[in-house]
């Protein structure tokens, strides 16, 4: 069996995000999405609630998502490809036949392959797998697909354009960047409500102060 696996913190979720998942579910025959609950706070941005985006994964993302998809969440996604690929090496380890066991593709673009998935790392945690290219790594199988804004790649988009238009109150921005199926209105409106106290607050603190 072939499956994929896409780790993403998706704060917020867009089509860049979406367009990883289409191809992985186009080439595989199970798909497992890790998603990050964990709240997204940086100086000089707004705070993505990890709350927030479970309600928008399950009334908004989760119903469009391709029916070989399965989302799990919590965790941190890295780690929790690392686990799943750690269970499947201990099994290829005690097989005899380890052709007849699943193969394994994780989805990412190049940077984030690159940084999460060094060759110590993989020698470290599933050599066995990665000996027999029972585990390989989208992006470097073919770069250009997987690269933002490349001709051949991904959607030209980041979750830090679209932070910046949900504080800013951007609508068209944030709509441009959300996959067509998603009502962007509904999704903008709440992840906003955190926008629009960090807001009222800042103008409470400037008056007083």
């Amino acid at each position: 069996m072939k499956i994929g696996l896409v780790p993403i913190a998706a704060k917020p979720y867009h089509a860049g995000h979406h367009c990883l998942v289409n191809i992985a579910a186009s080439e595989n025959d199970i798909v497992r999405v890790f998603v990050s609950l964990a709240d997204r706070s940086r100086p000089g941005e707004i705070t993505i609630r990890g709350a927030d985006m479970q309600r928008v994964w399950q009334e908004h993302i989760a119903p469009i998502m391709p029916g070989n998809v399965e989302v799990l969440y919590g965790g941190t996604p890295v780690r929790r490809v690392y686990e799943e690929l750690q269970a499947a090496e201990a099994e290829a380890q005690m097989t005899r036949e380890p052709e007849l066991l699943d193969t394994y593709t994780v989805y990412s673009d190049p940077e984030d392959t690159l940084s999460n998935y060094s060759m110590k790392s993989r020698e470290k945690y599933f050599p066995t797998l990665s000996a027999s290219r029972q585990v390989v790594f989208a992006a470097e199988e073919n770069p250009d697909r997987f690269t933002r804004g490349c001709a051949q790649g991904t959607p030209d988009v980041s979750g830090t354009k679209m932070r910046a238009a949900i504080a800013a109150g951007d609508f068209e921005t944030f709509h441009w960047g959300m996959p067509p199926e998603v009502d962007a209105r509904a999704v903008f409106d709440i992840l906003s409500q955190v926008s629009m106290s960090e807001n009222l607050l800042r103008s409470l603190i400037r008056s007083i102060l």
